[in-house]
């Protein structure tokens, strides 16, 4: 029988255990970005239209290589909400909720940053912008056919199948099933990017 965890607010850790924590968060997240988008570029580049299962199966990918490399350090969350589930169950105090969320912040910028430096410029009539600046590029939009409401319950859906997929991870009844984690999350987030990629 599965016992519940215990809400911290505090830890133990030192200022550089923190540091270390927030790094490994800013360096997950980043690879998901720059992973994700950059196998969306370099298919606009060329003049065509990124298949949802490309745009699926690379953003799955690049969170199973972000999990690989620092989930032994921080989780690699790389996602709020994956932060706020593993707060409420009591997997990492509360003082860290803050550290995690400017560690995902800063991994944002930074991925795009070097997006930004890595793709190349775009020609489009008389002007050239940068390649993430293409239209569709690290850019979701809904589906026009769809209301805002209903592209923000589709969205709480797929957040709440993650939370929960990331629930069965966790679950102490589970802790001899973890060497393929990366793998499982990967394909998770595949197959929730393709349930949820607008089809124009």
């Amino acid at each position: 029988m599965a016992r519940a965890k215990i809400i911290e607010i505090k830890d133990n850790m030192s200022t550089k255990d923190r540091i270390i924590l927030c790094a490994s968060e800013a360096g997950g997240t980043a690879i998901l970005l720059f992973l994700g988008c950059m196998g969306c570029v370099n298919t606009l580049s060329a003049g065509g239209v990124v298949p949802h299962e490309q745009l699926s199966f690379t953003f799955g990918l690049a969170v199973m290589v972000a999990i690989q490399v620092f989930g032994h350090i921080s989780g690699a969350h790389i996602n709020p909400v994956v932060t706020v589930a593993a707060a409420t169950l009591g997997n990492i105090p509360l003082l860290q909720v803050p550290i995690y969320f400017v560690g995902q912040f800063l991994g944002a910028l930074l991925g795009y940053g070097l997006l930004w430096i890595a793709t190349p410029d775009i020609h489009l009539g008389n002007a050239i912008i940068s390649g993430v600046k293409q239209p569709g590029v690290c850019s979701p939009s809904f589906n026009p056919n769809i209301s805002p409401g209903e592209a923000c319950f589709v969205e709480f859906i797929l957040s709440l199948i993650l939370v929960l997929f990331c629930c069965g991870v966790w679950d102490s009844r589970n802790s001899d099933k973890h060497d393929s984690v990366p793998l499982r999350f990967g394909l998770a987030v595949a197959v929730l990017a393709m349930a949820g990629v607008s089809k124009k």
